[in-house]
C-alpha cells in the first residue's frame, strides 16, 4: 500500500502553484502523479521474478508573457520541485511568443465510478505470483506442444492530480490489472507462428488470465500444420490485434488536430468529407470504463468526453488539447495526454470501432478468397498510411471457408484505401488493451509470397 495518500500530493501541488506565482509567472500548471506496480515475470515457461516499481514525478508548465516553459522532476521532494519550477520560469522568458498558448479555465466534471478498485491497495507479490502461473499453466496445460518465450502480470495503482492557476484543482485514482503472453508451439520440426495476447482492466474480477492464455495456446497451435499459397488480390480479414497493428495509428495521427494543423495530416482538409466506408464508425471514448483509458478529466483536467470521429465513414472531428483548441477557435475534446515528463500533447483515449450487423461466423461465409490476419509484423507509415510486411497467424479462406494456416505470406497496402474499401464489419467486438475493436473485412488488397 502507498505511503502517501491524495491530499498530501494536492497539497503540494498547490503549494509549488502559489509559489510560482510568487516567483513572477502569469500562468502555472502543476501535474503530479505517485504509482505503485507489481509485476511478475514470466520467462521461458517459468515465473522467473517479481518487480515492484513506485514512479512519481511532478510536470510543470508556465506561461510568462504568453512564452511557455516546462520541467519536470521525478520525485515529490519540495526542494527538487523548487528547482524545476525556477528552471521552468527562466525556459518561459527566452521562449518564443505564442498567442495561442494558454491553460484551460475549470469545467464541471463527472467523476467516473468503475475505474479504482480498492483491492489494489492489499494486492501483494505472491498474489501477483500466483495469476502469473494460472496464466502459464492454462497455456502450457492447453497442449504439451505450447511454449511460453515470456509473458507479465501487472497490477498498477495511479494517483494523478492537476491544478492551474485558473483555478482547476482534480485529482483521481484509478487501477489497472494487465496480462500478457507470448510463445509459440512446437512439434519436431515444426514451429508455429508467433503470437501474444493481452487484455487489461480496470477492476481484478474482470481480468481473466485463462481465457487469454488459452486464446493465445489455441492460436499457436493451430498454426503449426502451416503451408504455403499462391499470391493473389483479395480479401484482407483484420482480427482486432492486427487492427491495432495495421489501422490504429494512422487513423489516430491523422485526427490529431496538431498534426492537422501543421499539414502533416492525410484528413487535413477533409472535415466533412468522406474518408471511409460507410460501415466505419470511429470512436474516441474516455469515458468507456470497460478500456484502461477511462479517466474522469485529460492531462490538463479538461472532463474527458465521448468523441465521434468518423461516423458512416465521415470525417466528424479532431482530437484537441487547448492549444490547438485555441488556435482552430474550437474547444478541447479532452484528449490532452501525457505524463509528468512532458507538456500535455495529444493522444487518443479508447479507441473504438462500432459494431456492425453481420456476425463474424457469416462474414467468413461472404469470402470468396482472402486471409484472416490475426497479427502483422511489418512498417506501417502513419503520414501517407502505406505499409507492407509478413502476415502472422494467418489462415486461408476460399469459397467461404477456412482453409489452413498460411506462412511467408506478405501483405502490403495503403491504409487510408483500405478504410474505403471496408465490406463488412462484425458484430463482435474485442477489448484489447485501450480498444475495443470488431473484425473487419478489407477487399482488394495484395498477397504475395
Amino acid at each position: 500500500m502507498m505511503d502517501i495518500d491524495i491530499d498530501t500530493i494536492l497539497n503540494t501541488a498547490e503549494s509549488t502553484l502559489r509559489e510560482g506565482l510568487r516567483m513572477g509567472a502569469d500562468e502555472v500548471e502543476v501535474y503530479a502523479i505517485r504509482a505503485r506496480d507489481v509485476t511478475a515475470f514470466v520467462e521461458n515457461n517459468s515465473v522467473k521474478h517479481v518487480k515492484i516499481h513506485e514512479p512519481r514525478g511532478v510536470g510543470l508548465r508556465v506561461l510568462y508573457r504568453k512564452r511557455m516553459g516546462f520541467a519536470s522532476v521525478n520525485t515529490l521532494d519540495n526542494g527538487s520541485i523548487g528547482y524545476a519550477l525556477d528552471t521552468a520560469l527562466k525556459i518561459a522568458k527566452v521562449s518564443v511568443y505564442d498567442r495561442y498558448n494558454t491553460l484551460p479555465d475549470p469545467r464541471h466534471v463527472d467523476t467516473l465510478e468503475g475505474i479504482y478498485d480498492d483491492i489494489i491497495e492489499s494486492f501483494s507479490v505472491d498474489d501477483a505470483v500466483r495469476y502469473a502461473n494460472d496464466m502459464l499453466n492454462t497455456a502450457r496445460g492447453y497442449d504439451s506442444r505450447v511454449t511460453v518465450d515470456s509473458g507479465v502480470f501487472s497490477a498498477s495503482m495511479l494517483i494523478h492530480v492537476i491544478c492551474n492557476s485558473r483555478g482547476i484543482s482534480l485529482h483521481e485514482r484509478m487501477s489497472i490489472f494487465s496480462c500478457s503472453i507470448m510463445g509459440m508451439a512446437r512439434e519436431g520440426n515444426s514451429v508455429s507462428n508467433f503470437d501474444v495476447q493481452s487484455t487489461a482492466t480496470h477492476r481484478l474480477k474482470d481480468i481473466d488470465v485463462h481465457r487469454t492464455a488459452s486464446r493465445f495456446a489455441e492460436n499457436v497451435v493451430g498454426t503449426l500444420d502451416s503451408k504455403a499459397c499462391e499470391g493473389f488480390k483479395g480479401s484482407m480479414v483484420l482480427a482486432p490485434n492486427a487492427t491495432l497493428d495495421i489501422i490504429k495509428e494512422p487513423l489516430v495521427f491523422s485526427v490529431n488536430a496538431h498534426n492537422v494543423q501543421r499539414n502533416a495530416s492525410r484528413f487535413s482538409k477533409m472535415l466533412g468529407r468522406e474518408v471511409g466506408s460507410s460501415d466505419l464508425t470511429v470512436i474516441d471514448d474516455a469515458r468507456l470504463i470497460e478500456c484502461i483509458n477511462a479517466s474522469s478529466f485529460d492531462r490538463e483536467g479538461v472532463p474527458t468526453r465521448r468523441n465521434v470521429v468518423i461516423d458512416k465513414g465521415t470525417l466528424k472531428q479532431f482530437l484537441h488539447n487547448s492549444y490547438t483548441a485555441n488556435r482552430s477557435n474550437a474547444e478541447s475534446t479532452g484528449n490532452a495526454s501525457g505524463s509528468v515528463n512532458t507538456p500535455p500533447l495529444i493522444d487518443a483515449t479508447n479507441f473504438i470501432i462500432s459494431p456492425g450487423s453481420i456476425c463474424y461466423e457469416d462474414m467468413i461465409k461472404e469470402v470468396k478468397r482472402g486471409i484472416i490476419i490475426n497479427r502483422f509484423s511489418g512498417n506501417v507509415n502513419p503520414v501517407d498510411g502505406n505499409f507492407s510486411g509478413v502476415v502472422k497467424g494467418g489462415y486461408l479462406i476460399e469459397r467461404g471457408e477456412v482453409k489452413h494456416p498460411v506462412r511467408e505470406v506478405m501483405v502490403a497496402g495503403n491504409v487510408f484505401d483500405a478504410l474505403k474499401s471496408i465490406s463488412m464489419v462484425s458484430k463482435e467486438q474485442v477489448s484489447v488493451m485501450d480498444s475495443l475493436l470488431p473484425y473487419i473485412v478489407v477487399d482488394g488488397v495484395s498477397f504475395t509470397v
